[in-house]
């Protein structure tokens, strides 16, 4: 019984003097401080790691750096909670790196300038380029419009062995068989039968079969290229030669075109502008920057023979 209860007294004595190393060896903090504006300013600070104040502006663009499909949820207030633990994460391992110097490491310098270099070249060229106005907008619009049309397409769809429609009813049917209806169903339509009832009885495509074979508005570049070969000059009322694809064999007919409105492509039309901007800026700062080259290390292209 003493036996037991002076191995109690020192484990129970070891286990404290462990507490008490550890405690010694965490950093003197600094007691707690409201969570007030930062030095007396408008930015109010969010949360602390290691006495090191983070804002709620810096906490929203830790935010904005997720992933897109995850910055709604880390807008939520569990969402706020589990973004700030992997906040603490990256603020700790920064505060490490920094007691261990490797700030001063050369390669680790070049790459934060190298990053440095990205935000500030990126940041000047959407000073340089601005937003584009509305009238230069619409005024691409105007002059596109025409380019920008959607058509109305149906088709009636036979499938063959091998391809990714399988027939609705009965054998399936070879390429060759597939092609030869196909070509029997385009001269029935030259004919005079209605194309939309032919698609209803025929097209093994049966999601568009039960509406006539209609696919909807269908923009240019929707399709495989060897589609769009088929169908980009069929005039309204028109129906294509049997075009094959790895769906099965096709005859297209052609609807009005349609003109899609301003506002669906205005985004579209807005960022193709800023593009283009930004790459004649770029170009018209490389013509004016005056460059020297090191011969030794970039020596001159190789005359290829017969040049």
């Amino acid at each position: 019984m003493r036996k037991d209860l002076v191995i109690a007294v020192i484990a129970f004595l070891a286990i404290g003097a462990i507490c008490y190393g550890l405690a010694a060896l965490q950093p003197d903090l600094p007691p707690p401080l409201p969570f007030t504006a930062l030095g007396g300013g408008s930015e109010k600070v969010v949360m602390r790691v290691n006495g090191e104040a983070i804002t709620e502006r810096q906490f929203n663009n830790f935010l904005l750096q997720a992933p897109e499909q995850m910055q709604f949820f880390y807008a939520t207030p569990e969402g706020r909670r589990i973004l700030a633990d992997e906040v603490v994460k990256l603020k700790a391992l920064e505060q490490e790196g920094r007691r261990l110097g490797v700030e001063k490491d050369p390669e680790v310098a070049m790459r934060v300038e190298m990053t440095r270099a990205n935000i500030l070249a990126g940041s000047a060229l959407r000073k340089i380029i601005g937003s584009p106005s509305e009238e230069r907008i619409r005024a691409e619009y105007e002059k596109e419009r025409k380019q920008l049309e959607t058509r109305e397409l149906s088709h009636i769809l036979i499938g063959y062995v091998g391809g990714a429609v399988g027939p609705r009813a009965g054998r399936p049917l070879t390429e060759a068989e597939a092609m030869r209806k196909a070509e029997r169903l385009a001269a029935r339509i030259r004919g005079g039968e209605d194309f939309a009832a032919l698609a209803s009885a025929e097209s093994d495509d049966v999601d568009s079969a039960r509406n006539g074979g209609s696919l909807g508005a269908m923009p240019p570049g929707s399709m495989p290229p060897a589609l769009e070969k088929a169908t980009a000059n069929l005039q309204p009322g028109q129906i294509s030669a049997p075009v094959k694809s790895e769906f099965g064999i096709h005859i297209f007919r052609a609807g009005q075109p349609v003109a899609q409105p301003y506002d669906a492509v205005r985004d579209a039309l807005a960022a193709r502008i800023q593009r283009e901007e930004a790459e004649a800026a770029m170009q018209r700062l490389q013509k004016a920057a005056r460059v020297e080259l090191d011969p030794k290390f970039f020596p001159p292209p190789r005359q290829r023979p017969g040049a």
